[in-house]
């Protein structure tokens, strides 16, 4: 496989923790990284060792905190209207422990008191947006299907056809 990317050998990779460090700070500046995921990204310049100790610097400076990733990643996905079971496998892949994605997800997908539920709010979008052709031609089982391929729950779904038909005939 000639585009998958080749790992140096370990005796060109550089064992100065400084410049993982540096090059970590640079990875960070771009865009939020989790632990996991950034370790991965240095070990393909520099060696195990020097990675670790760059991730350790950086969580203990606080420029890297995997709680504040999985919340804001968290936020992101429920703007990107993602399902709650979407959104963990998304955020277990980054590499966080379940108790930071279930305790991320709790605080984004949690329904206010008095407002909706914001899984129920994101299927509504979809179905408004993506599926009301769908829809307007007949084809539920169709919209059902593709909710429920998206993660969403199957009372999430029948809520959110029944309020988007109700809507549709006023």
């Amino acid at each position: 496989m000639a585009w998958a990317r080749r790992r140096r050998p370990e005796a060109e990779k550089s064992a100065d923790p400084a410049k993982a460090r540096a090059t970590g700070l640079e990875y960070l500046a771009a865009r939020e990284h989790s632990a996991a995921e950034l370790y991965d990204r240095l070990c393909r310049r520099y060696t195990e060792a020097a990675a670790a100790q760059a991730i350790a610097d950086l969580v203990e400076q606080g420029w890297l905190d995997d709680t504040r990733y999985a919340l804001m990643r968290a936020q992101s996905l429920l703007y990107a209207r993602k399902s709650r079971r979407a959104a963990a496998h998304v955020l277990r892949g980054k590499g966080l422990t379940n108790q930071q994605v279930q305790q991320a997800l709790e605080e984004v997908y949690a329904a206010p008191e008095e407002g909706e539920d914001p899984e129920l709010a994101a299927a509504i979008a979809l179905v408004q947006g993506r599926y009301r052709a769908k829809l307007a031609a007949g084809r539920r089982d169709l919209v059902a299907a593709a909710l429920l391929r998206r993660g969403f729950g199957y009372p999430v779904v029948r809520r959110a056809l029944a309020e988007v038909e109700q809507t549709a005939d006023l």
